[in-house]
């Protein structure tokens, strides 16, 4: 591969990413990731798929050159099996045809789809997101058997958790609704902060336009990551989770809410515990709370006892691994 090669594969690196990372409609994304994907591999067919987080069916996002049939097996239960015994889901790495152990023709879906519909070359891969989860695959196909290059494989393989994010289900409002099931309390936010109803979801007092929780989940949007925290209502506590979506407008975060039981923690102590995991001393806990020193000190006593944390960094760990901490703590200190 050329100077100018390289070149132009590293541009069209740094354009994927930039297409995959925005906030567009998914298969205008897809279809703008394969056309950059030419100045890589000159291929003559190709797809990005995501993967059905509760079938593991394959949903098609964007494709060109493959015939319906070749689609169809590339989608089937067997070429999944297939992925998972050569060890493709496990890797996150492209395969070749040359790639691939013994002779190629000893496998199925070259020997009986892919030569068969005159493609000699090509590669697979699984999409991964940065956590491990395989999100969806990408085909690409080509006539001549001197593409994949190594230098074009390996560039591929460099966009595996792009590609992944930009396949992951679990970025759609659509899906996300789905997951959590109907009658589920959650609303939706669009890019403005304003509240949008999801269809069979439910609304929630606290979900409401003005609330002080709606207010935090507008503030933890901003970051576009995920979060999550605890809420008192009356005797009732909730989880809230807020969760950024992709090419979903014009919902582009869902906020959650589930009912949960705390434990054996008071308001009080959660309050505390929840600064502390904020890195606040006693006395400055104390200040925000206006209460003394001697009581965050008890307070400290009794979370470390009932969550039987050794020390106050254990017990904040905790707190944070669990999601105890609450979205918001009225203080007095300012």
């Amino acid at each position: 591969m050329s100077a100018v090669e390289v070149d132009s594969t590293i541009g069209a690196m740094g354009t994927i990413a930039a297409i995959a990372s925005d906030s567009g409609p998914v298969t205008e994304r897809g279809r703008a990731v394969l056309e950059e994907l030419k100045r890589i591999i000159p291929f003559e067919a190709a797809e990005i798929c995501s993967i059905n987080p509760l079938t593991g069916e394959s949903i098609l996002i964007a494709s060109e050159g493959y015939s319906q049939q070749v689609l169809n097996e590339l989608h089937s239960v067997e070429f999944h099996e297939l992925m998972e015994d050569l060890g493709i889901k496990s890797t996150g790495r492209p395969v070749r045809m040359r790639d691939l152990p013994g002779d190629p023709l000893d496998n199925w879906a070259v020997a009986d789809v892919l030569y068969p519909a005159g493609f000699r070359e090509g590669l697979t891969m699984c999409l991964r997101t940065p956590d491990g989860r395989v999100t969806g695959v990408i085909n690409l196909s080509t006539l001549s058997t001197e593409h994949p290059s190594d230098i074009a494989r390996d560039a591929v393989a460099h966009l595996c958790a792009t590609l992944g994010n930009l396949a992951d289900p679990l970025q759609s409002g659509k899906w996300i609704a789905m997951l959590l099931g109907a009658g589920s309390m959650a609303i939706g936010l669009d890019g403005n902060g304003t509240a949008i109803s999801i269809p069979g979801l439910t609304g929630h007092k606290l979900l409401a336009e003005g609330t002080d929780l709606l207010n935090v989940a507008r503030g933890a949007a901003v970051h576009n990551s995920w979060g999550s925290f605890v809420w008192p209502d009356d005797d009732e506590w909730f989880r809230v989770r807020v969760v950024p979506c992709r090419g979903e407008q014009p919902i582009m975060t869902v906020v959650s809410m589930d009912s949960i039981d705390i434990g054996p923690l008071s308001r009080r102590e959660l309050e505390v515990l929840t600064l502390a995991a904020e890195g606040l001393s006693n006395q400055e806990i104390g200040d925000a709370l206006v209460i003394s020193n001697r009581t965050v000190a008890t307070h400290v006593e009794h979370i470390l006892a009932k969550l039987s944390a050794p020390n106050r960094a254990a017990a904040a760990a905790y707190a944070l691994r669990e999601g105890l901490i609450m979205g918001h703590v009225a203080r007095h200190d300012h």
